[in-house]
């Protein structure tokens, strides 16, 4: 955790953030993204696009998670 993530959560809530439920977090979002990147590039089932349309917005989603989590927060 960086010196930015305490200062961020400690606006919201006394305390020490809550560890455990942000591993959780970024473990789903790991999992959900290798997941959904396996399903898209194995996705025989062309009359299935509801489908392929879920499996590319659950990739999409836990990628921009992931980017917007890990992205350098500057302090001007």
């Amino acid at each position: 955790m960086t010196d930015n993530d305490y200062r961020i959560e400690d606006r919201f809530e006394k305390g020490r953030p809550n560890y455990t439920l942000r591993r959780l977090k970024f473990t789903l979002a790991v999992v959900g993204l290798v997941v959904s990147v396996t399903l898209m590039l194995t996705w025989h089932d062309s009359w299935n696009m509801a489908g392929a349309l879920l499996v590319e917005g659950v990739y999409l989603a836990t990628a921009l998670w992931l980017v917007v989590r890990f992205a350098s927060r500057d302090d001007d």
